[in-house]
């Protein structure tokens, strides 16, 4: 045989090969489709990917939203679930940063929820809320409260819920504020130290420690690494000498240097 002919055949034979192989998976596929239009929801499973930082939702509130939107789920037809859209309605729920909504193969709708991880709780005279590392606030939830700094006082803005703000001002404050939020986040000690971030009539931040009497000026909200620095040589080099008891104040505003005043 002529290796033309040879080519020809090789090339007629591939494509029959091709052919049989799409129209084999076509087939499957369609009985594994129509196999499942009779299947149905046999179960809920509600996971929070990170229920050990927070407790902003419950499972059972997840299943109750679900089944309000849709009715009961379970024994009903997998193919009449839309699972998109149970996915951006949990996504609506401020607390909710993401959700992720799939059937397994023995009817376990299984939902997937990472929550919104709060680095600082604001508190005015309106009412409060949270911020998240994004910047993005939420309202303070009844039964449970994040283990975040405070920050009260006279605060430079009004609640904003649920949305970024709009106003110039309002953001620039916010970034600052959460730039000093995510400063502590990202610093165990500090984050566990500082138990509020107060502002006080003159628009200077004061922080309250865990530890000691004593009243930390911290200024304003820029150059805060150089201030927490100014800090830790505080609490390493001053106080083990003079003690806890012996400065009402410590002043980080001014740079360069501590300014420490002692009780009268």
């Amino acid at each position: 045989m002529k290796p033309v002919w040879k080519n020809i055949l090789a090339g007629l034979l591939y494509a029959v090969l091709t052919v049989a192989a799409g129209a084999y998976f076509w087939f499957a596929r369609g009985l594994r489709e129509s196999g499942r239009k009779d299947e149905i929801v046999r179960s809920v499973k509600v996971t929070l990917l990170d229920s050990s930082l927070n407790k902003f939702v419950t499972k059972q509130e997840i299943v109750d939203i679900i089944n309000r939107f849709n009715g009961n789920v379970i024994g009903r037809r997998i193919d009449s679930i839309r699972l998109g859209q149970i996915e951006e309605l949990l996504n609506h729920r401020s607390v909710v940063k993401e959700t992720e909504a799939f059937v397994t193969r023995d009817g376990v709708m299984s939902i997937e929820i990472r929550q919104r991880k709060p680095v600082i709780r604001i508190q005015t005279e309106e009412g409060g809320f949270y911020m998240d590392e994004t910047a993005f606030v939420f309202p303070l939830i009844e039964n449970y409260s994040s283990y975040v700094p405070v920050v009260t006082g006279k605060v430079p803005l009004d609640v904003l819920m649920d949305e970024h703000p709009q106003s110039k001002d309002t953001t620039s404050w916010l970034g600052k504020i959460l730039n000093l939020g995510n400063y502590l986040e990202k610093h165990p000690f500090w984050n566990a130290q500082i138990e509020e971030i107060f502002f006080n009539d003159e628009g200077d931040v004061e922080l309250i420690a865990r530890a000691g009497n004593h009243k930390i000026i911290f200024g304003d909200l820029d150059n805060i690494s150089e201030k927490f620095d100014k800090l830790h040589s505080f609490y390493s080099y001053i106080i083990p000498k003079a003690g806890w008891d012996k400065y009402s104040c410590v002043n980080l505003k001014y740079r360069g240097q501590i300014v420490c005043t002692r009780k009268k």
